[in-house]
């Protein structure tokens, strides 16, 4: 399955379902970080009213290209969106790195809306955002569900060349959540793979036969992907903790 994101503006998304992979899209009149946001703020400091704020990436959703930031000047968590990240490429944000950001309270929240605060731009912390250039413009990458993040080419008129960053990948401590012998894999939860982390018996460090049991603590190397047996997390090395 394959869902295309489209922004006529950076304020304007829509998902379709298409094929199979996940597609992010920014087309037309691209206004981005560089340009006036329609949200207002109950404070502020920021341009438009925006708070500049500091704090760590709580999660991010490459399916629906979403996320939580996570600080002191936000309690609860900060809604971020793909049109928010502020970077040079394809904008996604990784799960526990910290970032610097703007944010506002909408007076007038969506109905339903989970979270008090929404981000306006987000970059990583100690470097410069990235000016979004304000006119026409077309930017699309494909997520394919092993992880992959490919530019699309289309015709029209050309655009910049963007370049793609590495996988979004992580380390950390976790616990053993289920594990299957027979089948060979289980899944296992750490506070930065949310929702649980798949694991194949291949990953496990050791010799012979490798298996880990239901409960253990276990240092972990993962990468985030759209589906893996309905797990966004893969674990990348298992490495069970002596104890």
């Amino acid at each position: 399955m394959r869902t295309m994101v489209r922004a006529a503006t950076a304020a304007a998304v829509a998902l379709t379902a298409v094929a199979a992979a996940v597609g992010i899209w920014t087309v037309g009149a691209v206004s981005g970080p560089d340009s006036a946001g329609d949200g207002v703020a109950e404070t502020g400091a920021g341009d438009d009213g925006a708070v500049p704020s500091r704090g760590v990436v709580r999660s991010w959703d490459l399916e629906h290209m979403q996320g939580v930031i996570d600080g002191d000047d936000v309690p609860g968590g900060c809604q971020v969106d793909f049109a928010a990240v502020a970077v040079e490429g394809f904008p996604a944000l990784t799960p526990g790195h910290e970032v610097e950001f703007e944010w506002i309270r909408p007076e007038n929240p969506a109905a339903g809306a989970e979270f008090e605060f929404e981000c306006v731009q987000a970059w990583p912390a100690g470097q410069q955002p990235v000016r979004r250039p304000a006119g026409f413009g077309a930017r699309a990458w494909s997520v394919h569900p092993d992880g992959r993040i490919e530019e699309e080419h289309f015709t029209g008129e050309p655009s910049a060349p963007v370049p793609v960053p590495p996988r979004v990948t992580g380390h950390s401590v976790g616990t053993v959540r289920e594990w299957n012998d027979e089948q060979g894999w289980g899944v296992t939860e750490s506070d930065l793979t949310p929702g649980g982390c798949w694991a194949h018996y291949s990953t496990i460090v050791g010799e012979g036969f490798r298996t880990v049991a239901v409960g253990a603590t276990v240092v972990l190397d993962w990468e985030q992907v759209t589906d893996q047996d309905g797990y966004h997390y893969r674990a990348a090395r298992i490495e069970q903790q002596s104890g």
